[in-house]
């Protein structure tokens, strides 16, 4: 956009504000279609934006997914070529949770946690069986073993 056709814009944009939810409605169980689209379909001058937007991929509370609506919302009604950030994939980044169990442990190796001797024979076992694979050396070099 180029910037002298900014403040022209800016002028034409009408926000209104709208009532604050509960704070748990964050977390109420919901399925597809119980927010709105961030742009819905067909819409030329209306979007949501926030965490009462529906945005894939996304977790709502965190200030990322505020930005991420309202840059979709801006760069879909204003047709600019660009696309929104992608979210962060960490839920399926071996070593971000390899990283996590080690704290939620409280810091220790699996070998030294306090667990029932049938479990203890699954850890020796599983530990076993990853000797010499690429899974050992993620698990020493997250300090799991």
């Amino acid at each position: 956009v180029p910037e002298n056709d900014i403040p022209v814009m800016a002028k034409a944009a009408t926000t209104i504000p709208a009532h604050m939810p509960y704070i748990t409605s964050y977390f109420m169980p919901r399925a597809l279609g119980d927010r709105p689209l961030v742009v819905p379909k067909h819409s030329k001058n209306l979007a949501f934006i926030g965490n009462f937007a529906e945005t894939p991929r996304d977790t709502v509370f965190t200030t990322e997914y505020s930005v991420r609506t309202a840059m979709e919302a801006v760069y879909t009604l204003l047709d600019i070529d660009r696309g929104v950030p992608e979210v962060f994939a960490s839920a399926f980044d071996v070593r971000l949770m390899m990283n996590a169990m080690y704290y939620l442990n409280d810091q220790k190796k699996l070998t030294e946690l306090d667990l029932p001797l049938s479990q203890k024979l699954l850890v020796k076992e599983g530990l076993k069986k990853v000797k010499g694979t690429y899974i050992e050396e993620l698990l020493k070099e997250y300090r799991l073993i």
